[in-house]
């Protein structure tokens, strides 16, 4: 059952850190207007993605270590 609580607290912590990451290009694309961020900028696509990655990784390991703490 631990386990469970651990898998569920890394995967909250990935979809919130998704939700975050695509909610703010979302926004940046609204606010910019013009054309997609990545194809004015292709070097950015891969710090996106790259940031993306990072960030649900950290917060996989802060839901599942705070979900092992409860």
């Amino acid at each position: 059952m631990k386990l469970f609580r651990i898998l569920c607290g890394a995967t909250i912590g990935a979809i919130s850190a998704t939700v975050l990451s695509w909610g703010g290009l979302y926004l940046f694309g609204m606010i910019r207007g013009s054309g997609s961020l990545f194809d004015t900028n292709p070097d950015a696509a891969n710090r996106f993605f790259a940031l993306w990655f990072a960030l649900a990784l950290l917060a996989s390991i802060v839901g599942g270590l705070k979900a092992s703490r409860c």
